[in-house]
């Protein structure tokens, strides 16, 4: 219906549609039924509150005019004038001053009239007892319940959060408990009240599609209206509320076991009562109401439980969690694994004795001495003593002189100023060594503490909420609608990754509900707004979707070992990570054979850890650097790496090359090289990042071939270009063609391993 605002604020109807007389009959019904609601013997609050909470303009004309004829046919018109006096003396007050006043106007002109008018009734009682707490009451219950009614007419309350949605959820309990205690008065034989009989439906259904906790809330609710508008024991509170309890334990069952389970309830409180009055009509509203629960078709339950606020809400939040902190824990286990490999790589330091300083000099001066056979012979104890004692001396100044050694040894030295010369010689050079040694031994400890430390930070960081995770809670709640209109009892949770991508999870026990459908993923797409795909990674009661990308990858490869040997030095792997990420990776192995199979598959194997954990290609590809540079100790231990990264959503693609072969992208019908500059990984520093990256977008029809240097061993590309600008379409039939004519052409010189991925849209 559409709506233009008045002079003050106030919103009158356009022009009336269908739906908008249906609202304008509904609310006049309501206002009617609320009108002439009697409660504790004779007050009437409830018109007054809904009057209030109508505000200004038709709304606000309708409410008052059908708790005017409420309040004239729940008494005499005597008894009916105090309450339509304030009525339009309430309805004035908002018509003409709500739009400019605060929030908590309605509620205050609500309670201060009732309160004015209601005094001048009580002052002419002699300010009796009864009748002054019923005046309090009455005002309390006037100003209150506007609150209530307010938010359960205004859809405020879906968009302020869940305590605004659980606040709207209360006040649509209450606007409906009060509705059904006008009802409760009639009673047609004398047998049924129609309220009673509506309010155990409402709370059947509560209670069956909401669970026990909603249930139990909504038959509080209306067990007291019940008894209010009945006037005596509590008795429907605790038999609505005793029965939800018991019946609730059944609400996954079938119908007709939840609704033999709130029967036997409340025959039991009938017993329970029976002292005190004999409740038969209880019996006979709950015989009737559950008939007519179970005749109610189940496409209007389903239809109607979208309406239901429902638990596990915050399965979504609690999934997002989940799922970084599982992130986490596999970088954290990388850095981990990484941190072990090299501990046990780095065993036991040996240092270089002292003795090694006596041992050079003496080689050098003493071989050729005439005394040498005395000295290193017969003497050799003696001569052993005196470099023993010699060695603290030596450690500590760093040099020796012809006072620090013992009057016996000078007097039969012939070549005392040379020997010391050259022990001086090697003792510098030692000490040199040793400091080198003491320093490299730190630095790589420290080396090796730092990934332990990084293991240690993101363990602690996996038990705290990830950032780059966005929930969805809008789409959740719709998705949640859409489920239970199919009678599926599911929680689920919609959130996106890093990137953005939309991740979906629906957990439940009825899945097969969904996927009798056979177009079930088209309506989850429809639902969700993203077109949607399920990556086999569910069971038979947790269903993954992922927004599905809109470019499709096809990757075609061939390898052969270089000839004389048993097992090729390149490797090569490809996976898609969460995000939407295309990882292609080929790395070469410095040399062939074994030792080249070993460098390539522990480059490859660290890279897709950490990739597959989330940490970029950049940093990725400086731990491989470091990774190897701590491995050359004593040999040299490299590989190449030739990385392709793809965003599939958006096409853009990076390639890192340290010291790879080029690459060749064919668009339409011509063919670009795509080089590198930087050295392989272990020879490369940090400031080679910049040289291994180029960036470009790759589109549909594109085909990007990549390869390491043996397919050309260093000759010319011409052939391969040949090939590439062919019209073959299949990566596979290229990737083999390829390399059969490169081996033919290079007589398998080294190993070869060839790469085609051809982007295309996806259908």
């Amino acid at each position: 219906m559409k709506q233009a605002v008045g002079a003050r604020g106030t919103v009158f109807p356009k022009e009336f549609d269908r739906a908008g007389a249906a609202e304008l009959a509904c609310r006049l019904l309501m206002s009617f039924l609320l009108g002439r609601t009697r409660v504790f013997g004779g007050i009437v609050p409830f018109g007054v509150a809904f009057t209030a909470a109508s505000g200004g303009g038709v709304w606000g004309v309708t409410a008052l005019l059908g708790s005017i004829l409420g309040a004239l046919t729940a008494g005499s018109f005597g008894w009916s004038v105090k309450y339509i006096a304030i009525l339009c003396l309430t309805f004035a007050a908002v018509h003409f001053f709500k739009a400019s006043a605060p929030w908590w106007f309605s509620m205050a002109a609500a309670f201060g009239f009732t309160l004015v008018i209601g005094g001048v009734y009580v002052l002419d009682s002699g300010w009796e007892v009864t009748a002054t707490v019923m005046w309090v009451v009455e005002s309390f219950f006037a100003g209150g319940f506007v609150y209530f009614y307010e938010t359960a007419l205004n859809a405020r309350g879906d968009k302020g959060g869940r305590a605004l949605r659980a606040s709207r959820a209360a006040s649509i309990i209450l606007l409906g408990a009060t509705l059904l205690m006008s009802l409760a008065a009639l009673e047609p034989f004398g047998v049924l009240s129609i309220g009673r009989v509506l309010a155990v439906i409402c709370v059947l259904f509560v209670s069956f599609r909401g669970g026990m906790s909603m249930g139990c809330v909504t038959a509080a609710a209306l067990g007291a209206a019940m008894d209010v508008a009945q006037g005596g024991l509590p008795f429907f509170t605790l038999s609505y509320v005793f029965s939800a309890l018991i019946a609730g334990v059944f609400s996954r069952d079938a119908r007709l076991t939840f609704t033999l389970a709130w029967v036997a309830s409340t025959a039991v409180t009938v017993l329970w009562f029976w002292r005190f009055y004999r409740w038969f009509p209880a019996l006979f509203e709950t015989f009737a109401a559950s008939v007519c629960f179970m005749l109610l078709p189940e496409e209007l339950l389903a239809r109607f439980s979208v309406y239901l606020p429902r638990e596990g809400s915050g399965y979504g939040y609690l999934r997002a969690r989940e799922y970084t902190r599982e992130r986490v824990d596999r970088c954290s286990a990388a850095f981990k694994g990484l941190y072990d490999s090299l501990r046990v790589r780095a065993g036991d330091d040996e240092s270089e004795a002292p003795a090694l300083v006596y041992d050079r000099a003496s080689e050098a001066v003493c071989r050729s001495c005439p005394n040498a056979a005395r000295c290193w012979q017969e003497e050799y104890v003696d001569t052993l003593d005196v470099m023993n004692a010699m060695t603290p001396v030596l450690m500590e100044k760093g040099a020796v002189e012809a006072g620090d050694l013992p009057d016996r040894f000078t007097r039969r030295c012939n070549r005392l100023e040379r020997l010391l010369a050259q022990i001086n010689s090697e003792a510098r050079a030692y000490l040199t060594r040793r400091s080198f040694r003491t320093q490299l031994r730190e630095s790589r400890g420290a080396a090796y503490e730092q990934y332990d430390d990084i293991s240690r930070i993101l363990a602690s960081l996996s038990k705290e909420l990830g950032g780059e995770i966005e929930v969805e809670p809008e789409l959740e709640k719709r998705l949640r609608k859409y489920l239970r209109g199919l009678a599926m009892d599911a929680s689920v949770a919609v959130f996106r990754l890093r990137g953005g991508r939309l991740r979906a999870e629906i957990k439940s026990q009825s899945l097969k509900l969904l996927k009798r459908d056979r177009k079930w993923l088209d309506s989850l797409s429809s639902v969700l707004g993203v077109r949607l795909c399920s990556p086999d990674t569910g069971d038979d009661e947790r269903l993954v979707l992922m927004e599905a990308e809109p470019l499709a990858v096809t990757v075609g490869s061939s390898a052969a070992k270089k000839s004389g040997e048993s097992v090729s030095g390149d490797r090569c792997l490809c996976f898609r990570t969460d995000e939407g990420i295309l990882y292609v990776l080929l790395s070469d192995g410095m040399g062939s054979g074994h030792e080249a199979a070993k460098m390539a598959s522990g480059a490859a194997s660290v890279t897709e850890r950490f990739l597959r954990a989330g940490v970029s290609p950049e940093l990725t590809l400086d731990i491989l650097s470091s990774l190897c540079l701590l491995r050359n100790e004593e040999s040299l231990e490299s590989a190449t790496v030739d990385l392709l990264r793809l965003d599939m959503f958006s096409g853009e693609a990076r390639l890192y090359k340290y010291g790879a072969a080029p690459s060749y992208l064919r668009r339409g019908s011509s063919v670009k090289r795509v080089g590198g500059s930087a050295l392989p990984v272990g020879f490369a520093d940090k400031s080679s990042a910049g040289k291994a990256v180029t960036r470009l977008t790759l589109q549909a029809g594109d085909m990007l071939l990549m390869a390491s240097d043996g397919l050309t061993a260093g000759k010319d590309d011409k052939l391969l270009r040949q090939h590439l600008a062919s019209d073959e379409s299949d990566p596979q039939a290229l990737a083999r063609a390829l390399l059969t004519d490169a081996n033919k052409a290079t007589g398998a010189e080294d190993d070869m391993t060839v790469i085609v991925v051809k982007v295309e849209e996806r259908a």
